[in-house]
């Protein structure tokens, strides 16, 4: 199970230090804008590459994607690979504006 979080968490977990992950395509970031503070790194790259990218399954994670889909099918997919610390942006992107 992944964990929602709202537009208030978010912002708590980020003041925390906690990494945004965004899942988008690099032509959403064009198109939509790129939220800072976040690192772009497409679903399917984090999906095929995740143990590089993130070997300590202690990360703390949050995902981000347009409205929450993609950021959703991430997270389960980190979790059923026991990363216990992934957070979803309910809404996604459009929490934010």
């Amino acid at each position: 199970m992944h964990y929602h979080i709202n537009k208030a968490e978010f912002d708590v977990l980020v003041a925390r230090g906690w990494q945004v992950i965004d899942v988008r395509d690099p032509y959403e970031l064009v198109s939509y804008g790129k939220y800072e503070p976040s690192l772009n790194i497409p679903y399917p790259k984090i999906i095929t590459n995740r143990e590089t990218l993130f070997p300590d399954k202690d990360s703390r994670l949050i995902i981000i994607c347009n409205y929450g889909n993609r950021s959703g099918l991430t997270a389960r997919h980190f979790q059923q690979q026991g990363y216990e610390n992934v957070y979803v942006l309910e809404r996604g992107l459009q929490e934010l504006s």
